[in-house]
């Protein structure tokens, strides 16, 4: 019994300490967020994140061994808060003509409010292309396998026709790289009024191309 209890005390000793770690990454990464929106990637120091936690530099270090890999782990976090917001978006819908729509309503005032991937995309964030790019590449993918499982439901449901599925995969990415393409003119770029709107328009000629 005394080894057991002494298990289970082990057990816990160590669920805290993860929560503790994933709480200070956490603070970092928003602090990070906060400087980095403010001040730009190359003014922002190690120092300037570890007093804005309110924490040490060696606190800082330890969990993040350099400024880089914090920025990476910011655009990393944004990325996977816009496609939390837009699954659960999608979620709330049944049809996938419905889920289309809202699908990318959703991504872009999602995308519109993350400081730093909204910077990025804009193309005023030049720093650490390489990894940049490969998060960006990552984001892209989730955001095809999303549209492509959205259009395999059309299919399946009788709303899309059943000639696209052999080009699925292509037709998935190329409804993400088009409308990324445009949500740069609506909405990063502020050309349009009621971008919402007239991203509805869109859609919905994309959505007579490929309807019953």
């Amino acid at each position: 019994m005394l080894f057991l209890h002494r298990k289970t005390k082990l057990v816990e000793m160590d669920y805290k300490v993860l929560s503790k770690e994933e709480l200070l990454k956490g603070e970092a990464i928003l602090a990070a967020q906060k400087l980095f929106q403010q001040y730009g990637f190359h003014k922002t120091t190690m120092e300037d994140i570890a007093k804005a936690m309110g924490r040490g530099k060696s606190t800082l270090y330890y969990y993040y061994k350099s400024k880089d890999e914090i920025f990476n782990a910011v655009i990393t976090q944004e990325i996977a808060d816009v496609y939390k917001i837009t699954k659960k978006a999608i979620e709330k819908v049944d049809t996938a003509e419905e889920k289309l729509k809202v699908y990318f309503s959703a991504s872009l005032k999602a995308v519109k409010c993350r400081a730093i991937l909204y910077k990025i995309l804009k193309g005023e964030v030049l720093e650490n292309l390489e990894q940049i790019n490969i998060l960006i590449k990552k984001f892209n993918t989730q955001e095809v396998q999303s549209i492509k499982e959205i259009m395999m439901l059309g299919i399946e449901n009788k709303e899309f026709v059943e000639t696209l599925k052999p080009d699925i995969d292509l037709l998935a990415y190329s409804t993400v790289s088009a409308l990324r393409s445009l949500a740069v003119d609506l909405i990063i770029e502020d050309k349009f009024p009621d971008w919402d709107e007239r991203l509805n328009v869109i859609i919905s000629i994309i959505l007579k191309g490929i309807k019953n």
